[in-house]
């Protein structure tokens, strides 16, 4: 993997519309210039404002990214409403709030177990075919859901994009409420059917920096357990032998994997200038292997 194949592996995401929009346009600034090519957000990120300042930085800087967009997020009361009239809305407002008029990608935030997976592939690939999206996807669906998608979208003539936590360390626990792990099962079927993973909180919210974000105040880390706290070591011991970050090699690790590509949320240019560092790292697989399970 090159240098340049990597960064444009990496997604921007982070805290659009929580942040001053300036804090926001440097990162951004910064991404581009280093080859990265894709944003992430979701219509429900900060009630809309994300969506809005990427769509200023947009509009100075077109054709510059693309943008992986969610929608059909829970309500106050955790029901997630898929139909098709909603999620029409929900995409209009994005692509207005975007100045789009079609998405580059879009997934649907979580999953309904009320809704059938004819019903959600129906739904997705209307989108296709009305012109709001050029691609779809789903983010936290189970593994036997994820599967029986994707045969109806084949159907439909379509191959979804699937979103999930990944990172070299693996959540003890949810992240938060209805997140799910890019665990054995669900990594087997993307494999199968060869599907693109965007991986979120792929550096584990900052555990290998040792500074973990918390889901909540006062809420135990959810990814430390002695196999993590053992590829962290690993990390920091191949970072001292290469003069680099240990949250570098983590990250590297995860774009080594086949078809993964990582979701970031860097709060600051040093943040994002150490991920895209990671793109430098050339690893090969008995270190990768190492990192993983401590074997060579």
């Amino acid at each position: 993997m090159s240098t340049e194949e990597g960064a444009a592996k990496i997604i921007l995401g982070g805290r659009f519309g929580e942040e001053p929009s300036q804090l926001s346009w440097q990162r951004l600034d910064r991404f581009v210039e280093a080859g990265g090519r894709a944003v992430d957000t979701a219509h429900s990120y900060a009630d809309g404002r994300s969506e809005q300042v990427i769509g200023e930085w947009m509009r100075a800087n077109p054709g510059k990214l693309v943008v992986v967009d969610k929608i059909g997020y829970p309500d106050d009361i955790g029901a997630v409403d898929l139909s098709p009239h909603r999620l029409r809305g929900e995409v209009a407002e994005s692509c207005r709030r975007l100045s789009v008029s079609t998405l580059d990608v879009v997934l649907l935030h979580r999953d309904s177990p009320v809704v059938s997976v004819d019903e959600a592939a129906d739904a997705l690939t209307e989108l296709v075919d009305q012109g709001d999206a050029w691609e779809i996807g789903v983010s936290n669906w189970t593994a036997d859901r994820l599967d029986r998608l994707v045969v109806a979208l084949a159907a439909r003539g379509h191959i979804p994009v699937a979103s999930y936590q990944r990172s070299l360390a693996v959540p003890l626990t949810q992240l938060w409420p209805g997140a799910r792990h890019a665990d054995a099962s669900v990594l087997q079927v993307a494999a199968q059917h060869r599907l693109v993973m965007l991986a979120w909180a792929a550096q584990a919210r900052g555990f290998f920096t040792g500074t973990t974000e918390p889901p909540s105040p006062g809420q135990p880390d959810p990814f430390d357990s002695p196999t993590n706290r053992a590829r962290r070591r690993r990390c920091r011991e191949l970072a001292s032998d290469i003069s680099s970050r240990p949250e570098t090699v983590a990250f590297a690790w995860l774009l080594h994997q086949s078809d993964t590509r990582p979701i970031i949320g860097p709060r600051s240019i040093a943040e994002l200038n150490a991920s895209l560092e990671a793109a430098h790292l050339s690893l090969d697989p008995v270190t990768l292997r190492w990192l993983a399970e401590d074997a060579r």
